[in-house]
């Protein structure tokens, strides 16, 4: 309970709150002593509407929230006609009732999240600073047609509504810089939609059910960001950005792209430029060159697509490219691009794909200092691959990595050839891949890890075995070669080849980086591996030189 004498000669108040009670109405008893009150603020209580009796005693007031209440009617005349900002939103509105109408002053109304089917005839045309009006989360299905007489606007946000046409709604929005559209159900654009809306910068059309652009941005000299992604697109024509010089983003992903066209090359009198454009989880088979020419790209991203190659013609003039990503495709070969000069180049993720061999994929990409061709079906590298690439970071030489996740390679067994030749030209392979040996082959392994340490140390070496679907270990004590006929269906796993990867903790233990590979059992085993203490080991031993274990702690890396 709000005791009135608590809020006498309070006559010079200009900032008021009583947010986050359980009002039920207006506290006009107190609202009284306030009569100089610029600012109130009532959001988040249990209001259920608004009359003209509330504010009857404090007409100065400018800035109004009552947002995240209850209410579900507002009087026509209830709101003072000084109000400048007014925050409306989260309540239950069916209707705005012309309660905003005949304010001038206006320069913010929210109105976002409530239940409103038609904004026609309610915002405040004669406002000649409103700059924002956020609508979204409603169940709109037009933008409002007064906005065609309200040139001032900076920013509208009208997501989330169920909104099918804009319908020459924006035409006369010059001041326009952002627009917020998506969620909504929006099939086309008509060419003149944005005639001259010369100064908006975003435009977010995302989640809407858009087949074609229809030439419809064109005139916006100033659009910085576009957002498109999740709608029905099948075509995307580069003619459709012509002349638009200050793109950072275009979006285009989740789309039924399938053909890209117009390309730039004949371009001489306009110039279009783009930073990043976003093609990915489309259906492009081929790019066809329709990207020649794209001056500027710095991030292109072809992932989730058909594409089977990448041929010269469709890289051409893209040099100041940075970021290449062609990733979950049904690309077989990388070798086209050797044939294209990408100066910028420094990232090319191409993982999940169907590349079988590397040879001068990298010919053409002097800069790349990162190279993702995981999860293909890479079974030969030539060291000349990178003898083109030289990976720099702000000037500084640094290391070209190639990461080879599950790549039939990392089971060959001149790889750790193949690596320490690729060290020396600055290059250096990263990943683990699964690889079955022969049941013949694992056990001598296993036997001279065993072997490494004297046997009068009785070092706690585990040996492990895999057994249908699980793992065992013969414990300490059982005399492994007695053992090892007890096991008919004796299989090991070589899991991958770990070039200076650090293993984690065992039982205590410190880890170790293991130079250059050996064998290990899967990580996500329970099973404890505890390797020989160096000191101890035998010099003499051939396979000394083959298990170099090094304490992390000691170790030059």
């Amino acid at each position: 309970e709000l005791k009135e004498s608590v809020f006498t000669k309070l006559d010079l108040v200009d900032y008021f709150s009583l947010a986050d009670n359980s009002l039920t109405e207006m506290p006009r008893h107190v609202l009284q002593h306030l009569p100089h009150v610029k600012t109130l603020d009532l959001c988040r209580n249990k209001i259920t509407k608004l009359t003209e009796d509330d504010f009857r005693d404090i007409q100065e007031v400018e800035h109004l929230l009552v947002a995240d209440n209850q209410i579900s009617k507002i009087e026509r005349d209830a709101v003072p006609k000084a109000l400048k900002h007014v925050h409306l939103g989260i309540n239950k509105l069916s209707s705005l009732n012309g309660a905003l109408r005949e304010l001038d002053d206006l320069e913010w109304i929210f109105i976002n999240a409530n239940n409103l089917k038609s904004m026609d005839n309610e915002l405040p045309v004669k406002a000649k600073k409103i700059v924002l009006i956020h609508a979204a989360n409603n169940e709109l299905q037009t933008l409002p047609k007064d906005l065609k007489q309200m040139p001032s606007l900076e920013s509208l946000y009208f997501y989330k509504n169920n909104i099918k046409l804009l319908d020459g709604a924006l035409q006369k929005s010059r001041r326009l810089m952002r627009i917020g559209l998506s969620f909504n159900k929006i099939e086309s654009l008509a060419e003149d939609e944005f005639l001259e809306a010369e100064k908006l910068a975003e435009l977010d059309i995302a989640y809407n059910q858009l087949k074609s652009l229809n030439g419809s941005l064109k005139g916006l000299k100033s659009l910085r960001y576009l957002n498109l992604t999740h709608n029905l697109l099948t075509e995307f024509s580069l003619q459709e950005i012509k002349g638009l010089k200050r793109l950072s983003v275009i979006d285009l992903s989740h789309n039924r792209i399938s053909l890209v066209t117009g390309n730039m090359e004949n371009l001489v009198d306009v110039e279009t430029r783009v930073l990043e454009l976003r093609l990915d989880h489309n259906r492009i088979l081929s790019l066809g060159g329709a990207l020649m020419g794209l001056h500027g790209l710095l991030r292109l991203n072809l992932s989730n697509n058909l594409l089977q190659q990448i041929s010269p013609d469709d890289l051409i003039g893209l040099e100041d490219l940075r970021l290449l990503d062609v990733s979950y495709n049904h690309i077989t070969t990388l070798e086209e691009t050797s044939k294209t000069f990408l100066p910028s180049l420094e990232e090319l993720i191409a993982h999940h794909n169907n590349i079988t061999l590397l040879d001068k994929d990298f010919h053409g990409l002097p800069s790349l200092c990162m190279a993702d061709l995981s999860f293909n079906q890479i079974k030969t590298v030539n060291y000349d691959v990178v003898s083109k690439s030289r990976c720099t970071i702000n000037g500084v030489p640094s290391v070209l990595k190639i990461y080879l996740q599950d790549n039939p390679v990392l089971c060959d067994d001149h790889l750790y050839e193949l690596s320490t030749v690729l060290e020396t030209l600055n290059a250096r392979i990263n990943g683990a891949s699964t690889c079955v040996a022969p049941q013949t082959d694992a056990p001598v392994l296993m036997r001279a890890l065993n072997d490494v340490v004297p046997p009068q140390e009785n070092a706690p070496v585990i040996v492990v075995a895999q057994l249908g679907g699980g793992l065992r270990a013969l414990p300490e004590g059982v005399d492994r070669d007695a053992a090892s006929p007890q096991v008919p269906a004796l299989m090991y796993r070589r899991v991958g080849a770990l070039f200076g990867h650090m293993l984690p903790e065992r039982e205590d233990g410190l880890p170790v980086v293991v130079e250059p590979p050996v064998t290990l059992p899967p990580a996500d085993t329970n099973v404890v591996v505890k390797w020989p203490d160096e000191r101890r080991v035998d010099e003499s031993h051939p396979l000394v030189d083959q298990l170099r274990l090094r304490d992390l702690n000691t170790s030059p890396q």
